[in-house]
């Protein structure tokens, strides 16, 4: 449901962290999950109370997990699981806290580059707004004798000013009711990311950063006991992306026909040669997991100047309303005088 609470990353993470050191030093689940659940608030609490209740009651972890909901990842689910089973949970849930640290800072740097960018958004909405709010009060004429529309939108004055706050604050709770129902995997907003990798500069940037989730999480699954038919789809899932996604399904049927990793990646048609000649190599060498480790230490690293790119492209539209914003103004201050200027210049004006 959309507004079901979802665990956000950078308690996740430092839940992930405490749960490894616990595990590792050799507490009892059931007590691991009380304490958690005793130190948490709100939403937080009534999932790790219940996971602490089915511990109780006998169950396993991975059955525990299983009744929570979309509170907790599905890939956080089923990594536990796999590290349940194998007898390495304290292995897994380092891992995870790992994955989910990386994913945090390269969320803080996405946000730490668009801060620039999005002050110059909140300044020019500011000032279309002043000059809204002040064609009122200096009562300014067209030829015509008509109220002056700075913008022509119908926007002048007191009441002017109301409504366009009112669009923004619109457009404002839109475009964060896009991006949660996204980070949901809404059926909606599929076609929308899709579309974004269609696009010059900020395509490339998107499949960067979708490439170094994947990097990551194969390397984290890689490390387990999973079955590739069950760890490719889960490291495709977590690309956040809804085209890599959709291609869990012929990557796993691939791999149970028997084609390599390498073959099954490259017949999707969705991935750099690059990066498939090195899973080539990893699984020639019997030492994948460490070529994939490399891998997403590499594209991590090109995570970072994807960024930099889509707040820079940010930027230069913002720069683009700025500059649009000025143009109509001139236009439209200016067009009056400069028509009757042109009039007054003709031959026949005194006639």
């Amino acid at each position: 449901m959309f507004f079901s609470p979802r665990i956000r990353l950078k308690p996740l993470a430092n839940l992930c962290r405490r749960l490894a050191t616990a595990t590792g030093a050799g507490i009892e689940d059931r007590k691991i999950w009380r304490d958690e659940a005793a130190r948490s608030r709100g939403s937080e609490q009534a999932v790790l109370s219940q996971v602490s209740d089915s511990l109780a009651r006998g169950e396993t972890i991975s059955d525990a997990l299983s009744k929570t909901g979309d509170y907790l990842p599905r890939m956080f689910k089923q990594i536990v699981a796999i590290g349940d089973a194998s007898g390495r949970l304290d292995h897994a849930y380092k891992r995870l806290a790992e994955h989910y640290e990386q994913t945090t800072v390269t969320q803080r740097m996405f946000l730490a580059a668009l801060a620039w960018p999005m002050i110059q958004l909140c300044i020019a909405l500011f000032v279309i707004g002043i000059v809204i709010w002040i064609s009122g009060f200096l009562n300014l004429k067209t030829l015509n004798g008509e109220p002056l529309d700075m913008f022509g939108l119908g926007l002048i004055g007191n009441r002017g000013l109301a409504l366009y706050i009112a669009f923004i604050t619109f457009a404002l709770i839109a475009v964060v009711f896009v991006i949660e129902a996204s980070r949901r995997g809404m059926l909606w907003t599929r076609q929308l990311q899709r579309n974004l990798l269609r696009l010059p500069v900020i395509g490339g940037a998107v499949r960067t950063l979708a490439l170094a989730r994947f990097t990551w999480a194969l390397q984290l699954i890689l490390d387990t006991s999973m079955d590739l038919r069950k760890a490719l789809p889960l490291a495709l899932d977590a690309t956040g992306n809804d085209y890599y996604r959709g291609l869990g399904a012929q990557v796993a049927n691939n791999i149970q026909r028997g084609m390599t990793l390498t073959a099954s990646l490259a017949d999707t048609g969705a991935f750099p040669g690059e990066l498939l000649d090195a899973i080539a190599v990893g699984e020639q060498t019997g030492m994948l997991s460490e070529t994939m480790q490399r891998q997403s230490t590499e594209y991590q690293r090109r995570a970072a100047l994807a960024i930099g790119i889509i707040a820079q492209v940010f930027g230069y539209l913002i720069w683009a309303l700025v500059a649009a914003m000025i143009i109509v103004l001139i236009f439209r201050v200016m067009g009056p005088y400069i028509g009757m200027i042109e009039d007054l210049s003709k031959p026949n004006a005194f006639k």
